[in-house]
């Protein structure tokens, strides 16, 4: 091929090869100056600098120079201003470097000079859009995206070169290693650049990600011969190096995830190999919608994951759960895996920066390799670990305030004097004269205010070909919205892999976090009960202990505020591990991971005498609560995967053990000589109460799994776990698990290659059983409890009687289910979803059984009763609008879930199960019903009431439904009227990008659950307020409240129909994000800076009139609305 110099001014005109002459192979220069240089009119020959200078004299040479470095100044000035002058608009989608050259050109007065091979063999497509931007700022962007290509302006003239390139020194004592780079650029269907794609040789884990530019470097060391290019939700791409020094790659959108790697349990595979019903998640995915509570942030993003906020502190308490609920008694939380070994802690104190992937394992045949842990699904969460190449910091803060916006409707001091007055009839003295001295106290005002947060991430990452690091620091600060309530969160976590020799790695991922909740919140409570006409200080500013003298049980909400206490944890929680991957047998590795979890948490309490109301009543109160629990465990996992044709085998064996010891002391004295040494004082304490406890349990399980695939079409599973556990009753300590599972690829069969609509379709069958052992550690062994008691002389002693009988065959309860999915992707992938249902059956329940007193306990623990469940779950992912500047995609998920009781332990005479009414479990009815009498209006004036089944009922009173109709209100019309957990739980998100903005907006939907509501409690006791509402009177006939009478609700209820309808739909996320462009961060030198707004809790639409639907009790932390602004920094 001929090689010349091209200038961009005619596109038609090319400088031949006559024209250049040529000094080396690297170094051209136009040797025609009147064609290519005739702006330079000082330029009368070229001089080329290669260890020679043409013969010419030294004072001609001096005055060029001299002349030269003038222009050159000149020239720089005038340049500098005519970038910037110089204005263009200019789109572009995988164009070719020449091309938009020639477009530049069009549109400015620049031409452009370069080897037309040069192009060839280096440029990279382009893309781009810029408006009305200064040419400056367009060379720049343009050339970011070119890794090997350089550019210079000489007044009107782009000069494009090859970069140059450092050469790697070659060790002199080993010569035989030479070290060489390749470099290249990652781009998507689109040509935008990627960023974070992982780039690593293939076996191996040396690697590297690219920057916000896509670009990258890799260094060559050994024999590897095939790069891996991967990112989530794209192909994974395989390329050779051989003879290449750069290598450019397009990653296409996945079918559905289909080469994804997710993690199942001791391993990983990928999503296309798959047999059982695993939903996964990135912290990618919810970066819009931050959260300090990682589990906050799945709400509503993972079918059959069903998570509640309880609303009870400031750092976010939720209660998770997987699937529909299979037991009763024992705890129905799923099992949480942390980088491979079970987690016993709070996940709000991991850091959801920190989090790589969560992947739920949800049938028994996926959570059986956890055996006895798994019945309620497994929960896997693998941190971030560092790659090797450019050391990364990444630096996230986020600031938001909340406020409260479903306030409580409290009377004030007007409508409770009037109430009262018309309740019963009379105000105490106390609360006249207050009334008349204008106390109005609304005491929400004083417990609650504006809460403030604060989360600050910071990570380091990368290493070198063999050691590779991930550090990351989290420093968070929540106040709450009650006075007081504040939680601080720091955190350090330091991830490490280092690679010996090609066999054999080790690595750490480890954390110490310290978790501090100083002082006492204020009770809200108390506070929304409190009676307006009582004040909350005296006249000198201090603290009412008992605000209202009419009734001293009532202690002030805000005496908490005067209590000083201390309430701080620290964790260190290390999980180690050694693999080796054995040379002389492919596909043959072991790894030992190991894993230590130590928390302690001490509680410091001091209520002083002066200005506390428990401190005063006794001379100063201390409490001082010391806790430690550690966890030590170890697992061993031999693995083996080979491929042999079309054939792929993939053996795990573990061999695991588990040890927990919990330790508990606690001191609390009372009267001390002053309050100057808090709870420093025990010895002191004229009454010390010690008391202490301690728990240990351990767990020894072994497991095996074989996988086997035909041609990534024909899948199988299957597994079996055997576990230990040392609760359960000496007989049965030891249970097995089975499960197995198949799955389908159809669209690799032939006969389905015509359905071009249908990119992907994959059948999975799965049973099998898993376990729950959430017990305590001593439930199969008898155990006696102490009592005082006086002997003769009338001193006391102490005495031990049973509290706990032994059952030597306590056992496991034992869940067996069935799975049935369906994954697909139609329409060129633009929708794509996973479909699931499940029918489960869980047997042997942990449940109390009554005995008679003559054993000296009227309950023993055993294993009895049976409930069932099924349920459907569907994930939906479309992509609506995909275009150069826009793009609109929608993920949606519906989850259907529901429990019934089959026996409960109790059966009649013909062997028919019976219900237990005292503790609302019904045959054939969910878990967790409301067992209540049902209401049916109010009694009106016109209702012929003496010929009803309430005959002394008046007009106003509650109107009981007579549910069995048999003319009377009695026991037997109580009936289920509602369940605790919702029928239908649906997440909705869609989120909108026009190129560097992006809109996101999240809708939760929940129905099914009737809760509790404080507004409807008719109780009155005089002393306490209640919330106010509307009254039934003779001029306002309304059907839904009664009469503002005591006797107008008499048999207590508290469910008024659709106004406890816990159903709603919620706009629970809006958010905003803005990632500057490359023109602004390159000037800035960093890779990466996205500011974003977030609103949370916008907007809830229901029928419930208590606080918040979602929330369990209608007391504690009112609904509340979150602003959040944040930004996001990469280096």
């Amino acid at each position: 091929m001929k090689t010349g110099f091209r200038l961009q001014r005619n596109p038609a005109k090319i400088i031949r090869e006559s024209q250049i002459k040529s000094y080396n192979k690297d170094i051209k220069y136009i040797a025609n100056p009147k064609i290519q240089f005739k702006y330079m009119n000082f330029y009368n020959h070229v001089i080329v600098w290669r260890g020679f200078i043409h013969t010419i004299t030294f004072r001609r040479m001096m005055m060029r120079i001299q002349l030269v470095l003038l222009s050159l100044f000149l020239i720089i000035q005038i340049h500098a201003n005519d970038l910037k002058a110089q204005r263009l608009t200019l789109n572009a989608n995988q164009m070719s470097l020449e091309n938009v050259l020639k477009e530049v050109t069009k549109q400015t007065a620049y031409d452009f000079l370069y080897n037309p091979d040069l192009l060839i063999k280096h440029a990279v497509p382009v893309t781009l859009s810029q408006i009305n931007k200064p040419l400056e700022d367009v060379l720049e962007y343009i050339f970011k995206g070119q890794p090997r290509l350089t550019y210079t302006v000489d007044q009107k003239t782009v000069i494009i070169r090859p970069k140059k390139e450092t050469a790697t020194p070659i060790s002199t004592t080993n010569t035989a290693t030479l070290q060489a780079v390749i470099r290249g650029r990652v781009i998507n269907e689109q040509g935008e650049p990627m960023s974070d794609v992982t780039v690593q040789f293939q076996g191996t884990t040396r690697g590297t990600k690219t920057n916000e530019q896509g670009l990258y470097d890799i260094e060559i060391i050994g024999n590897n011969t095939t790069l891996v290019f991967s990112y989530v939700g794209y192909t994974t791409e395989e390329v050779s190096i051989a003879g290449k020094q750069e290598i450019n790659v397009v990653l296409k959108i996945q079918d559905a995830n289909l080469d994804e790697v997710v993690v199942v349990g001791y391993g990983t595979q990928k999503r296309s190999d798959v047999t059982g019903a695993i939903v996964s998640i990135r912290p990618q995915e919810l970066e819009n919608m931050p959260y300090s509570n990682v589990v906050q942030s799945l709400q509503g993003k993972l079918p059959g994951v069903n998570i509640t906020n309880t609303g009870t502190s400031a750092e976010g308490d939720t209660r998770l759960r997987v699937r529909a609920q299979n037991s009763i008694n024992a705890d129905a939380g799923p099992l949480i895996v942390l980088d491979g070994i079970q987690f016993e802690g709070f996940l709000s104190e991991i850091s959801p920066n920190d989090i790589e992937s969560i992947e739920v394992l949800k049938d028994a045949s996926s959570a059986a390799i956890y055996g006895a842990r798994g019945a309620n699904g497994v929960m896997l969460i693998t941190t971030k670990r560092g790659l090797a190449g450019k050391t990364r910091i990444a630096l996230e803060s986020m600031f938001s305030t909340s406020n409260i916006i479903n306030r409580p409707d409290m009377m004030d001091a007007t409508q409770f004097y009037n109430f009262k007055q018309q309740r019963m009839g009379f105000v105490s003295s106390f609360e006249e004269q207050q009334y008349q001295n204008g106390v109005n106290t609304d005491w929400l005002d004083y417990a609650t205010q504006t809460g403030f947060k604060q989360d600050h991430n910071l990570s380091i990452s990368g290493g070198a070909e063999k050691t590779k690091f991930f550090i990351a620091g989290n420093a968070s600060r929540t106040d709450g919205v009650a006075r007081n309530d504040v939680y601080n969160r720091y955190a350090l976590r330091i991830n490490m892999d280092t690679e010996i020799t090609p066999w054999l790695t080790f690595g750490t991922a480890s954390t110490i976090g310290y978790y501090d909740r100083p002082g006492e919140g204020a009770n809200i409570s108390n506070a929304s009960r409190m009676n307006p006409l009582t004040a909350p200080y005296d006249e000198d500013g201090n603290l009412n202990f008992q605000p209202n003298p009419d009734d001293l049980n009532i202690v002030s909400p805000l005496e908490g505020l005067n209590i000083q206490k201390e309430d701080v944890a620290r964790r260190i929680l290390t999980n180690n591990y050694i693999q080796v991957d054995f040379p002389f047998v492919e596909g043959l590795s072991f790894k030992t991971l190991t894993g230590y979890n130590y928390r302690t948490r001490l509680i410091e309490q001091y209520s002083s005498a002066s200005n506390t109301l428990r401190g005063s009543q006794v001379g100063g109160s201390a409490t001082v609560n010391n806790q430690n629990r550690e966890e030590w465990s170890i697992e061993n996992i031999l693995s083996y995967t080979r491929d042999f044709g079309p054939h792929n085998i993939f053996l795990t064996g573990v061999y695991t053990a588990r040890a927990y010891e919990t330790k508990f002391h606690d001191n609390s004295g009372v009267g001390f000589p002053g309050d100057h040494m808090s709870y420093y004082q025990f010895r002191l304490a004229t009454t010390l109460t010690p008391s202490d406890q301690y728990t240990k349990e351990s767990s020894l399980s072994q497991m095996f799994r074989a996988n086997y695939s035909y041609d990534s079409r024909y899948l199988f599973t299957f597994t079996v776990r055997r576990d230990g556990f040392s609760a359960f009753g000496a007989n049965n300590k030891y249970s097995v698990f089975p499960s197995a599972a198949v799955g389908w690829n159809m669209e690799r069969e032939s006969f389905m290659q015509s359905l071009t609509w249908l990119n992907r379709s994959k059948l999975r069958l799965s049973l099998g059983e898993s376990g729950n052992q959430a017990i305590s550690a001593y439930s199969s062994m008898p155990t006696m409890a102490n009592q005082y008691y006086l002997d003769n002389a009338g001193d006391p002693l102490i005495g031990f009687y049973p509290n706990q009988l032994a059952d030597p065959t306590l056992s496991w309860e034992t869940t067996r289910q069935l799975n049935i999915g369906w994954d697909f992707a139609l329409l060129k992938n633009r929708l794509s979803g996973t479909v699931d249902a499940y029918f489960s059956n869980t047997r042997s329940l942990l449940l109390n059984k009554q005995i008679p007193q003559i054993n000296g306990v009227t309950t023993i623990r055993q294993n009895i009763g049976q409930t069932k469940s099924n349920g459907i779950e569907v994930a939906l992912s479309s992509i609506n609008v995909q275009s150069d500047n826009f793009s609109w995609q929608t993920n949606a998920n519906f989850t259907y879930a529901k429990n019934e009781i089959v026996d409960v332990g109790l059966f009649d005479e013909a062997g028919n199960p019976l219900d237990n009414v005292a503790s609302s479990w019904f045959i054939g009815k969910p878990i967790g019903v409301i067992y209540t009498y049902g209401f049916d209006g109010i009694w009106q004036e016109t209702d012929d009431i003496l010929n009803s089944h309430m005959p002394t009922a008046r007009p106003g009173d509650v109107r009981v439904k007579d549910y069995n109709n048999d003319g009377a209100i009695t026991v037997d019309d109580r009936h289920i009227i509602g369940q605790n957990f919702p029928k239908y739980t649906i997440g909705f998100t869609n989120t909108f990008a026009y190129r560097d903005l992006s809109l996101s907006f999240f809708i939760y939907a929940s129905q099914g659950a009737t809760r509790y509501t404080e507004h409807m409690n008719t109780y009155f006791n005089g002393s306490t307020t209640i919330r106010q509402r509307e009254w039934w009177t003779p001029e306002n006939k309304i059907n839904t409240y009664p009469a503002n009478r005591d006797d107008s609700n008499p048999y207590g209820l508290n469910y008024f129909g659709k106004t406890n309808d816990a159903s709603f739909i919620r706009l629970s996320d809006i958010s905003l994000a803005y990632k500057l462009p490359l023109s602004i961060t390159n000037k800035i030198h960093v890779d990466r800076l996205e500011l974003f707004n977030n609103v949370k809790n916008v907007l809830t639409l229901t029928r419930y009139i208590g606080m918040d639907p979602e929330y369990e009790s209608d007391f504690g932390i009112p609904q509340i609305r979150t602003f959040l602004f944040g930004a996001r920094i990469g280096f």
